[in-house]
């Protein structure tokens, strides 16, 4: 299996976009920072792990972590856009406390639902929001604020959006959120 991390290799990145399931070898895509996660903005991806990372936990709705360095979490995806396996790692605090209210509090019966995220630094409420954003993610390659927004849908909602299902700019996000026919739904205060 060939690791691939955005940053490292675009050109590689784009052909494991292009690639077809039926190769002999799967590549992995791992997504650390958000100009990584870019390749993914506005797409719809499937969550089939949560993994707290060094002991990350929120209690009382309290995020803390004894290892600041690190992300928060990591997330198993797949994603419409790529055959490949995908890695995302969780580096904001609220991003993760919505994914740990639906993975570890609130909880997800496998039988009958699954959690869906949108990950994206396109739907900002404010302009001004919108502009630090943009300027932060060519600059630094890491936008200030949260960018995920979780749901949790019946099972097989993700396999029946056959086009991905990808947000439109100048759309709210709940009428995608109300497309899918969430059961719960976790926005940051920020996103529109």
């Amino acid at each position: 299996m060939k690791l691939f991390s955005a940053s490292n290799n675009q050109r590689m990145v784009n052909e494991v976009f292009k690639s077809k399931e039926g190769t002999e070898e799967l590549a992995e895509l791992i997504l650390r920072k958000d100009k990584e996660w870019s390749l993914l903005d506005g797409e719809l991806c499937l969550v089939s792990e949560f993994t707290p990372l060094m002991g990350s936990v929120v209690k009382d709705g309290v995020v803390s972590s004894p290892e600041t360095t690190v992300p928060y979490a990591s997330l198993n995806l797949e994603c419409t856009k790529t055959p490949a396996k995908i890695t995302g790692f969780i580096t904001h605090k609220i991003d993760f406390a919505n994914l740990w209210s639906v993975f570890k509090e609130r909880q997800i019966n496998k039988e009958k639902e699954e959690a869906l995220i949108y990950w994206t630094a396109k739907h900002y409420k404010y302009k001004i929001l919108q502009l630090i954003s943009d300027y932060c993610l060519t600059i630094l390659g890491a936008a200030p604020f949260p960018k995920v927004i979780v749901m949790v849908c019946p099972k097989g909602t993700y396999k029946s959006c056959t086009g991905g299902f990808p947000l439109i700019g100048g759309k709210e996000i709940r009428v995608f959120i109300y497309g899918l026919m969430s059961r719960d739904h976790w926005i940051p205060d920020v996103i529109k």
